[in-house]
């Protein structure tokens, strides 16, 4: 698949995260990994299954294929070109991750990166410090696929 900024911001605007009913959150029930798996697989970049928590870590060591760990400030140059890229924390009891979205421009700092996110707030477009606490960001690792 020819990667794009446009290509992929669409993709990730065609999932509706915000009003999709398939994305909102049920009880203390949320479906990050369900939609961040839906949008790469759009992508031709299939993530592992499973949970967040089981996400990171097939994810960790570069244990999946075709997926590698990138710094913040790469995470959002491949978004910016078109690469799938996503962010993923795993934490006690629920993980969480979200898609890194095109921004359109280079940032030097972390709560900068551009993300869409199902969680218990649901983005489609906004900065990844609504994701986790201050203290919880630097712990965010970020992957990205060819």
């Amino acid at each position: 698949m020819a990667r794009s900024a446009s290509t992929y911001s669409t993709t990730i605007d065609g999932f509706k995260v915000e009003t999709n009913s398939k994305y909102q959150p049920s009880g203390s029930t949320t479906y990050c990994n369900i939609f961040a798996q839906d949008v790469m697989k759009a992508m031709s970049a299939a993530l592992p299954s499973g949970t967040a928590n089981q996400m990171a870590d097939a994810l960790l060591n570069n244990g999946t294929p075709g997926w590698y760990s990138v710094t913040f400030s790469d995470a959002q140059s491949r978004a910016n070109q078109g690469y799938p890229t996503i962010g993923i924390r795993k934490a006690d009891g629920h993980g969480h991750c979200v898609v890194v979205r095109p921004k359109g421009s280079s940032i030097t700092q972390l709560r900068d990166v551009q993300i869409a996110q199902a969680g218990s707030t649901n983005y489609n477009n906004t900065t990844i410090n609504w994701s986790w606490t201050a203290a919880d960001l630097p712990t965010v690792k970020f992957y990205t696929h060819d």
